[in-house]
């Protein structure tokens, strides 16, 4: 029996053996199937992980992109600022020449008038002497008059004279001036 015991005891313990080996065995397939899922799930992960990625360097390539046209055209408006700013400064001292120029015409314009409304006063202050002038000598005995004013005014300036060119700028031949003369005619303006 005893034989029959040890065999007994040592089938028992093959059986133990083997009962707890399949149940390790099973558990450990167990775990080898969730780790399994685990890594497929990961493996999920990881490839949308990956994509994610890909779509951030995209994006991040888009934005490197967009940051470099941005300053680029940063930069072009820079430029068109500073040239603008140089074109407003020469705007400015155009504007300034412009204003010296118009307040110097101004003031040739003020005295263009009132040299224009003295020259106007003086036409008229003259046109009408020559009126006055007309009516008397219109007249034969009026003409007779001035005449005779004209020879008694001669005779008592004939007494004062002193010596010179008594007012000719030619007399026998010879140039009586000492400095030249420069006459210039206007013509009269007609009545308007």
């Amino acid at each position: 029996m005893n034989k029959n015991m040890v065999k007994n005891i040592v089938l028992i313990l093959l059986i133990g053996i083997t009962g707890f080996s399949m149940v390790r065995y099973i558990s450990e397939l167990k775990e080898k199937y969730r780790l399994k899922e685990s890594l497929i799930q990961a493996q999920g992960q990881i490839s949308v992980l990956v994509q994610e990625k890909q779509n951030l360097l995209q994006d991040l390539r888009k934005e490197k992109e967009l940051k470099e046209q941005l300053a680029q055209k940063n930069a072009n408006l820079k430029g068109y600022l500073k040239a603008s700013k140089n074109r407003i400064a020469r705007l400015f001292q155009d504007n300034a020449k412009t204003q010296g120029s118009l307040e110097e015409l101004s003031a040739k314009l003020f005295i263009l008038k009132a040299e224009n409304k003295a020259l106007i006063d003086r036409r008229k202050r003259i046109y009408a002497e020559n009126e006055q002038f007309k009516l008397k000598l219109s007249s034969i005995l009026e003409l007779k008059k001035a005449i005779k004013e004209l020879r008694a005014n001669k005779r008592r300036d004939h007494a004062l004279e002193t010596e010179g060119n008594r007012g000719f700028l030619i007399k026998d031949g010879q140039s009586t001036a000492v400095e030249r003369v420069k006459i210039e005619v206007i013509p009269a303006q007609t009545k308007e």
